[in-house]
């Protein structure tokens, strides 16, 4: 057994999972890093498959399975174009990987999901809500997307109102929805302070 924490927002999606009778075969888009979520699945019997857009991401999650000695199966990929065929995947997750999108950007995603995904399977995806201490529409670049700096590198932001990312699940049924609210300390191990989570089925 692997010995770590993960985010209490996947156990929550773990437990909706195992009352659903989908194929225990599950995609993280923006599996990458030192820290790859996929082992909670691993450890609890799925066929885990991953995707991330950055190679030295890839490379990070490659070398923690080489240390824990597993197989996570996380290649080269970007969640607005998922090199996968269609109905493949009983579940599919992306866990704050899904806000570095445009909101043209996260409608293309998630319409890749929606295609990979099985008929009933479910998806568990979380937004940054527009109360996260880090949102500032003084520096917006259009509505809700704010361009930040991390070292030398910028990259696009995405911030919503509350109800706002129920627009993209027209063809899902939402299942469960949460705003989490961090009064104190940060969400995980990242730094945000607010967000949106939703478990849909297809």
């Amino acid at each position: 057994m692997i010995k770590k924490f993960y985010p209490s927002s996947l156990y929550t999606f773990l437990r909706f999972i195992q009352s659903n009778p989908a194929p225990k075969k599950i995609l993280d888009c923006g599996a990458g890093g030192p820290d790859p979520k996929l082992a909670l699945f691993y450890e609890n019997g799925f066929e885990t498959f991953g995707i991330d857009i950055s190679d030295d991401q890839i490379k990070e999650a490659e070398n923690f399975c080489m240390n824990k000695n597993i197989k996570l199966n996380i290649i080269k990929g970007d969640m607005r174009n998922i090199p996968f065929e269609s109905r493949f995947f009983g579940y599919i997750y992306s866990y704050l990987s899904m806000v570095h999108l445009s909101k043209n950007g996260t409608a293309q995603a998630i319409n890749e999901i929606n295609r990979v995904l099985m008929d009933g399977g479910l998806c568990y995806l979380n937004f940054l809500s527009k109360d996260d201490k880090n949102f500032d529409e003084k520096e917006e670049t259009k509505p809700g997307e704010v361009i930040h700096k991390h070292r030398y590198e910028e990259s696009v932001h995405t911030y919503y109102d509350d109800d706002e990312p129920d627009d993209y699940f027209h063809n899902f049924k939402i299942i469960y929805k949460e705003k989490r609210v961090i009064l104190e300390g940060k969400y995980f191990n990242t730094g945000r302070t607010c967000v949106l989570d939703y478990i849909v089925k297809k």
